[in-house]
């Protein structure tokens, strides 16, 4: 038969990157030995109030020689950072601080450190960045940002990482901009979220036009409101009474802090993290290759004129 003895639409096998993309925990399992893989965890979440933002998750990119296990592979998605996650707080029983988002894994060889929640500006609040992947901002008027843990993580897990540590915010108190929370690809300044990270090994299908683990743009006061780096993944800019912006879910990216002015935002109001994602890509993979089709493969094929039964 011409379409080598199956009854059915013309295949062609092809040799071609294949990637797997896991945007909810599950199960990997390898085609080839070896392949790139890229683990971002959870990004921080602002704070409300003329508050920091968010740290971008930690991100993980491996080189494309990187092992991949012979037995199936346990893949973790961490959440973005919200009221409900871990908050570092300096001070006892505080909880206006950004929550810290979730670890990602890919099975207990890398695993990426959620982002750090952003300092709240309240007076009873913990004013200072919580470290994380990268690190969240600190809020206005000084209290600086929190460290990037990334980096420094054992294993293949730092070796590959990345991840920027959070700034201070600015003074005078009545006009400054709180503290940005770093990215993969930088540090975070006053007001302006740190950069994400791109990585080439995957589609730009994939994250925020390919772009990963961003930091949000901080709060301020009126005029003074920060606004997300170009390509973070973060949420949106920060400014006097304006609404407050989510991370992008599966990015990384991280939340932006509140506004402030005559009605300041309450510490509750501020950018909740964006979930993290796994990607997995493997070169010169066979593909194409099933001899299985549905009803509507059947009728799709048939109406296109490419169903062989000869």
């Amino acid at each position: 038969m011409s379409n080598g003895g199956f009854i059915g639409p013309v295949v062609a096998p092809s040799l071609g990157d294949l990637v797997t993309a896991f945007t909810a925990s599950g199960t990997f399992t390898r085609s080839k030995s070896t392949g790139t893989v890229g683990v971002v965890a959870g990004g921080g979440q602002g704070a409300g109030n003329i508050g920091g933002s968010g740290g971008g998750g930690g991100l993980i990119l491996t080189p494309s020689s990187f092992p991949l296990p012979a037995s199936p592979t346990t893949i973790t998605i961490g959440g973005g950072g919200g009221p409900g996650t871990p908050h570092p707080a300096t001070t006892p029983g505080d909880n206006d601080q950004g929550g810290n988002g979730i670890d990602s894994s890919f099975g207990t060889a890398l695993v990426s450190i959620g982002g750090g929640g952003g300092g709240d500006h309240s007076s009873n609040g913990s004013n200072v960045g919580a470290p994380g992947g990268s690190g969240g901002g600190g809020r206005r008027n000084g209290p600086p940002g929190g460290s990037a843990l990334q980096p420094g993580r054992p294993g293949d897990s730092g070796t590959y990482g990345f991840g920027s540590a959070g700034s201070g915010g600015t003074a005078p108190d009545s006009s400054g901009r709180a503290g940005a929370g770093g990215g993969a690809g930088g540090a975070g300044s006053a007001g302006n979220g740190g950069a994400s990270k791109a990585m080439p090994a995957f589609p730009t299908s994939y994250g925020l036009t390919g772009n990963y683990a961003g930091g949000g743009g901080a709060g301020g006061s009126v005029p003074q409101g920060g606004a997300a780096c170009g390509t973070s993944g973060g949420g949106g800019a920060g400014g006097g009474n304006t609404p407050y912006a989510d991370g992008q879910a599966n990015t990384g990216g991280a939340g932006k802090g509140g506004g402030g002015g005559a009605t300041p935002t309450a510490p509750s109001s501020a950018g909740l993290g964006g979930s993290g994602v796994v990607l997995v890509t493997e070169a010169d993979v066979l593909q194409n290759t099933s001899g299985v089709w549905t009803l509507a493969d059947v009728i799709e094929n048939v109406k296109n004129g490419t169903w062989s039964s000869s």
